[in-house]
Order: structure tokens, then C-alpha cells, then sequence
């Protein structure tokens, strides 16, 4: 086991929601937006939890590795000679927390942003000094998102073509073969404890549209 269940779950889900806050932003439908956003949200909150809490391959400390580690990942990789590694290698460790990162500050910018006439987010006004700022921050980083996503989805094909490695399997069904390292299997409790998180997390971010003040 690679990945636990709660990952798994949350890896989709955080793909279904990015995917329908970029659409719905171009099509600019706003209450979908929200929705997708603010689901996003949720979903980094609970990640930010499960890094600490988590099965071992999805704690920050298993897969943050000093640069050093990441630069001889690196060179063994352009050599076609790394071994495939049990959860995130040096390099997707990086990669995985800059994809936190990211989705963490589009959902954050985006639950306190408003249009200044007929929208505001849900957390716009416990923020009201800063809510122009954040919707500036929000809107104008857009392609940084777009770039970590890209650079994921390249990774996936690299790997798979340069390093014969099948990376999605893993995400779908937690498993793979001879594989070294901090794997994701934990117990039964545990797996409905992070299912349990996963729903509180979703829920709150949910219950936010539902309570936040009206604009009329």
C-alpha cells in the first residue's frame, strides 16, 4: 500500500474542484465558483492535517528532503537510473507541497475576495481591509496554478516514458509493487478517522456559503 484512502480520495476530489473553479471563473459563473473554491479549501485544510496525522507517506516529514537529496534524485534520474520509490520521491515531495501551496493561497484569497457590486465571498467580511487585496492576489495569480498543474500532468507522462513508471494506478487503487520507502497502509480506524476529517472539512467549507451575510 501506497496510498492511504483518505489521500486517494482527496487527490480526486481536490482535481474535480480546481478543474470546476478554473472552468466556472472563465464562464464566470459565480455561485459554482464558490462552491468549487470554497471546496478547495476544505479539501487543503484537511491535507494540511493528514500531513501530520496521516498514513506515513502522506506526512510532510517523510517527503520534504533537503535540496542536496532532491539535486542526487536528480542526476539519477537523467541517468534513467533512480529506483521507484514507495510515495513521493524528492523531487514530488517539492512538487506536492508547491501544489498545496498554491491551491492553499487560491482558495484562501479567494473565500475573502469580493467584486465590490454584487458579490462577496463567504469570509469577505471578516476581512473587509484586505478583501480588494485579495481578490487582486486571487485573480492575478491565475497562472501560477495553471503552471504547477501543467508541470504535474508533465511529470506523469516523464515518468511514465523516460522511467517506465505508472504513477496513476497508485492514486486509483493505493498500490504498487517492489516499491522502497514510507508506504500509506494504516488501520481500519484510522482510515475512517481521515474520512471523518475529509467530511467535517468539506462540510464547514460548505456551511460557509450557507451563513455568510447577505450583500441586500
Amino acid at each position: 500500500m501506497v496510498w492511504d484512502l483518505p489521500l486517494r480520495i482527496y487527490h480526486w476530489l481536490l482535481v474535480i474542484f480546481v478543474f470546476g473553479a478554473f472552468i466556472t471563473s472563465e464562464w464566470d459563473d459565480r455561485s459554482v465558483h464558490e462552491l468549487c473554491g470554497m471546496a478547495v479549501l476544505g479539501l487543503c485544510v484537511f491535507r494540511i492535517i493528514w500531513g501530520f496525522v496521516g498514513s506515513p507517506s502522506a506526512k510532510f516529514k517523510n517527503f520534504i528532503k533537503p535540496p542536496s537529496k532532491v539535486i542526487a534524485y536528480l542526476t539519477q534520474v537523467l541517468k534513467r537510473k533512480s529506483k521507484s520509490i514507495a510515495g513521493h520521491s524528492p523531487l514530488g515531495g517539492w512538487a506536492t507541497l508547491a501544489l498545496i501551496s498554491i491551491s492553499s493561497w487560491f482558495a484562501v484569497t479567494g473565500s475573502i475576495s469580493n467584486d465590490g457590486v454584487l458579490f462577496e465571498a463567504p469570509f469577505a467580511y471578516l476581512f473587509p481591509s484586505v478583501s480588494q487585496l485579495a481578490t487582486k492576489l486571487h485573480q492575478n495569480a491565475e497562472f501560477l496554478l495553471i503552471f504547477i498543474v501543467l508541470m504535474h500532468l508533465g511529470a506523469i507522462i516523464f515518468y511514465r516514458l523516460w522511467l517506465g513508471q505508472k504513477l496513476i494506478p497508485a492514486m486509483i487503487h493505493g498500490s504498487r509493487d517492489d516499491k522502497k520507502g514510507p508506504g500509506g497502509k494504516i488501520s481500519t480506524l484510522h482510515s475512517l478517522a481521515g474520512l471523518g476529517l475529509l467530511s467535517i472539512c468539506l462540510a464547514a467549507s460548505f456551511l460557509a456559503i450557507m451563513l455568510k451575510p447577505s450583500m441586500f
